[in-house]
């Protein structure tokens, strides 16, 4: 993906962290909390992080919406693959958190977007 017509070296870097964590052998992914507790907060936080390093410096919105998409993909086919590795159910709710981390990135991302836009125009 690309930020702003920029490669976002960082954002793949993140993407390929967060698909060897997706196959951890499972008495790691309790040490790091990505089981547990925690884990619905863990999907959330790694995909907003992962949208905000792919759309940080975009400014086309179409772009940034296809990145989203892509991302929300990303996470399902994470997911599907993980059923096939492990042979375990598919976890809408990771699913789900994955797509809802998305979201909050874009609208976090459009947040600061607007208030850039109005501190420019204010100026």
């Amino acid at each position: 993906m690309t930020a702003g017509g920029r490669k976002s070296p960082m954002g793949a870097l993140f993407l390929a962290a967060l698909a060897l964590a997706a196959f951890l052998p499972q008495p790691w992914k309790g040490r790091l909390a990505t089981h547990g507790r925690l884990h619905f907060l863990v999907h959330l936080a790694a995909f907003q992080t992962a949208f905000l390093l792919h759309a940080w410096g975009r400014q086309d919105r179409a772009a940034m919406i296809r990145a989203a998409c892509l991302l929300a993909l990303f996470g399902a086919l994470l997911e599907f693959m993980q059923t096939r590795v492990y042979g375990n159910f598919f976890e809408y709710r990771d699913v789900l958190a994955d797509a809802t981390g998305v979201a909050l990135g874009f609208a976090v991302r459009e947040l600061i977007r607007s208030a850039e836009c109005i501190r420019a125009a204010a100026r």
